[in-house]
């Protein structure tokens, strides 16, 4: 453009000559006019090239007014942010309150302050406290139980609840991620807190409780060990130092406490001997071993701590038999004793509050002797040293039941209640007058025989004591007065220990009954000799007890009705590789338990096979579906060989899981078939829940949906329907004409031909029918042909049948009624076997 400019510049300069310059010298001033008028049009002619070779211009210009806009629209909503920058406007909380009544031992502090809790839970020897959700099922279950737990133990624990989801609260802040509620918390004196993981029971809390009370015994040496293996799965023994202030002994007894978080019902005991009691203590002090069933370890690492003793004892713990807790969620705990093999499940109540389950106790006995390969004799002897303490423990039970009936305990259990110590500065941590004095020896102090000396320490050093204010103590009496007085002396511990041994028995019996095997063993039947079958098998069994009161649905899911069996008690045998499962027939005592040891060592014991009719619990409400109640039949274990196997019918099985996704798809289709067809009465349609019901290996399918159609009179020619196949209506329905009788498929395409709406459709149908009808006879007569007099008979009978369906369908197609009559009797001639094998005889016959 700019080019085009400059030539028309030239151009003019050129026809502008010397000559007309002057001629026109006259009109400069004209011209010169002229010329400025022509400069300025030049000159905006020039502007006017700029513009258009700068194109970007205008697309400049309009970024200035889309950016002029962004800043407008910037500029209002800052101003707008800024007026309306107020605090976010958060609804109140809802108030807290009290989550456990008014009248419970409980303190709750329902506000959730987690610091004031924790702080009033140290100045108790013990503290149990439970964490909650006031919203949560679990911890408004749990209240119960706590309370109940508390009720009874709140004399030697305090407890306490904390309310941690109250918004803005200590508790919430600090627990705040918290998986589930409610978490409950045993908080001794010193260290750190300890979770109880046991069931959510009372009683199960108080034997919690009870052994977080004593996680130690006291054994003066090492043959008091074998009598603790009888009782208990393991011995952990430790020799320490145990005098006052003793590290070692805090270590010990903190693993003891530790391990209560892992076995919270004491099934493996933790001894402690004195390093005076035992001459190898004193040369190795400390020193920790673990004794099991087969083997004693010792912890021979030098790092004295709670967390490797703790670790070392968990890595090395191995039991003959063991308790199995679920832990109530979904987990692969019950895998790791069912999958490396077989295993024996002993279901049996278990009273958390008694000192023995003499039903768990034969399992062990029952163990060692299984588990003895190379007849060991010193298993053997702990094997027979189980059965003699099982019959200690009855006569101890029966004694303990004479001596609580005998007395009225239930009215002295106030006035020997346990008492929460003092925390006062004298040597011994108790109320008693004698003992609180420092300068007499212990000795002295218990045997009190002095009475004088006794009123002098009253007078002298005794009277800072409440005990001895309100005490009124008789010091001319006898030492029974001095004891009686004080409420800690040894008779009075006595009384108070016999007293809660008949309160918790009492506690137990509410629970549950006490329940005692019957032994009927016989040593000399050899069907009873386990010993050593563990090595008999590539896989021994594992020895399992469930207890048969919270854990009923697991036995009921193996087909067993807790509730009637003996004493509520069964046991069987899983064996996970072989997909089976033993079920003892029976009661469960010393005899029986052995032989069904022996008969699967043997692989003598039938397989059990469930019914969903034993697998429904009582408790347990089933609705029943009515979408199957006119066209399906719903089998199970106890129906399926009645249904499946009757002669007259041919029978097609719908194998089904709740758990297959594919199944509700084909029910739809198995549905319209069988209500197509439900005038056929010899064709039946069912369907079975495999999971629900076991049956024989034969008849169990190894992948659901599966349809099987068993023809009439030849249930051993079983077909499947393929599995390449698509399942449709059509295809459904070819594959059973395919696989049916002649005369059962003359009768299924009646029944189809009578589903059709439109004349010329049913016409064709009919005519299809009238001629597998005649081939049915062509087919008979060859076969009537051939046969012997009696078999001729039946045909006979058969053939006039066939003879008036053929006549109906000819003439009279639409009298349905009488058709159908004549189908129904070509069911119930006995002709078929015949035909079918003149049939394969003449096929071998044309092949050759």
């Amino acid at each position: 453009m700019s080019e085009l400019c400059s030539q028309q510049e030239q151009s003019n300069s050129l026809i502008s000559s010397p000559l007309d310059k002057i001629l026109n010298d006259d009109k400069d001033a004209e011209y010169n006019k002229y010329q400025g008028d022509k400069n300025k049009t030049e000159l905006s002619e020039e502007r006017s090239c700029i513009i258009k070779h700068k194109g970007l211009r205008h697309f400049l210009f309009k970024m200035y007014l889309v950016l002029k806009e962004l800043v407008i629209v910037s500029l209002v909503a800052f101003t707008y942010a800024t007026l309306m920058n107020d605090a976010p406007k958060i609804s109140k909380s809802p108030a807290a309150f009290p989550f456990f009544p008014i009248n419970s031992v409980v303190t709750d502090w329902y506000h959730g302050q987690l610091s004031a809790a924790i702080d009033k839970a140290r100045e108790s020897d013990i503290a149990f406290v439970m964490f909650y959700a006031p919203w949560d099922s679990e911890s408004q279950a749990m209240r119960y139980h706590f309370d109940l737990a508390a009720r009874y133990m709140d004399k030697e624990i305090s407890f306490a609840a904390v309310n941690c989801w109250q918004p803005g609260s200590e508790c919430r802040k600090q627990y705040s991620k918290a998986y589930s509620w409610p978490v409950l918390i045993a908080y001794p004196t010193q260290g750190k807190g300890i979770q109880y993981k046991g069931p959510n029971s009372a009683y199960y809390m108080v034997k919690f409780l009870k052994s977080l009370t004593r996680p130690l015994i006291r054994i003066s040496d090492e043959s008091e060990i074998d009598d603790l293996l009888s009782s208990y799965d393991a011995v952990v023994v430790g020799c320490v130092d145990v005098k006052p202030g003793s590290t070692d002994y805090a270590v010990f007894y903190n693993t003891a406490l530790r391990f209560l978080e892992k076995d919270p019902m004491q099934d493996t005991i933790f001894a402690v001997i004195s390093e005076f009691n035992s001459e190898r203590c004193n040369e190795n002090s400390p020193s920790m071993t673990l004794h099991m069933w087969n083997e004693t370890l010792l912890y021979n690492n030098d790092e004295w701590r709670s967390t490797s003793l703790l670790t070392w004892i968990l890595n090395n713990l191995h039991q003959v038999s063991v308790w199995f807790t679920p832990s109530g969620s979904k987990s692969l705990a019950l895998s790791s004793f069912l999958y490396p093999g077989p295993a024996l499940i002993l279901f049996t109540p278990r009273n958390p509050l008694d000192s023995f389950v003499d039903y768990y106790d034969l399992l062990h006995e029952v163990g060692l002797e299984y588990y003895n390969c190379d007849n060991t004799p010193q298993i053997h002897l702990k094997s027979e040293k189980v059965n003699t303490k099982r019959k200690e423990n009855r006569q101890k039970y029966f004694d303990l039941l004479k001596s609580c009936s005998s007395k009225s305990f239930a009215q002295n259990i106030k006035k020997y209640q346990s008492i929460v110590t003092y925390t006062l500065p004298q040597k011994w941590a108790n109320n008693s007058c004698c003992l609180s004095n420092s300068k007499v020896s212990a000795k002295k102090c218990f045997q009190c025989d002095s009475i004088a000396i006794l009123n002098e320490r009253i007078q002298s050093e005794c009277h800072h004591f409440e005990s001895c204010k309100h005490h009124n103590v008789n010091v001319q009496g006898s030492n029974e007065d001095c004891y009686n007085e004080d409420r800690r002396s040894p008779n009075n511990l006595l009384k108070l220990w016999e007293n809660e041994k008949c309160r918790i028995a009492g506690l137990a019996r509410e629970f549950h009954p006490i329940l005692l095997t019957k032994s009927v063993r016989n040593t000399d039947d050899t069907r009873s000799n386990i010993s050593g079958l563990a090595c008999k098998l590539n896989s021994s069994l594992a020895l399992i007890a469930l207890d048969g009161l919270r854990y009923y649905h697991f036995a009921e899911r193996l087909g067993i009705d807790i509730s009637l069996n003996k004493d509520k008690t069964a046991a069987v045998i899983i064996n996970q590789k072989m997909e089976a499962h033993h079920i003892l027939q029976g009661g469960v005592n010393d005899q029986t338990l052995r032989e069904f040891i022996v008969n699967f060592t043997t692989n003598n014991l039938p397989r059990a096979l469930n019914s969903e009719t034993t697998l429904d619990s009582k408790k347990k409400i089933r609705y029943s579906d009515q979408r199957y109640k006119s066209s399906l039949l719903e089998l199970n274990t106890n129906t399926f060989f009645p249904i499946v196997m009757e002669n007259n019918k041919a029978v097609i099985v719908f194998y089904y899981s709740k758990q297959c996704s594919f199944c509700s798809g084909i029910s739809y289709t198995l549905l319209t078939v069988a209500k197509m067809l439900k005038s056929v009465n010899a064709l039946q349609f069912t369907r079975l829940d495999g999971d629900l019901n076991v049956l024989p290996w034969a008849f169990t399918m190894d992948s659901y949906p599966t349809v099987i159609l068993f023809p009439m009179k030849r249930k051993s020619e079983s077909r499947v329907f393929p599995r390449d196949i698509p399942v449709t209506i059509p295809n459904l329905i070819n594959f059973i004409l395919v696989n049916l009788n002649p005369s059962l498929k003359l009768h299924v395409m009646w029944a189809l031909c009578n589903q059709t709406k439109f004349e010329d459709e049913k016409r064709l149908c009919v005519t299809s029918v009238r001629k597998e009808n005649l081939s049915v006879i062509n087919d008979t007569l060859r076969a009537w042909r051939r046969t012997d007099l009696l078999s001729k008979k039946k045909l006979l009978y058969r053939l006039q049948q066939l003879r008036n369906i053929n006549m109906l369908l000819a003439h009279s197609a639409s009298n349905m009624t009488n058709v159908e009559l004549h189908l129904n009797r070509l069911h119930f001639v006995p002709s078929d076997d015949v035909q079918i094998n003149l049939e394969k005889k003449k096929f071998v016959r044309d092949e050759l």
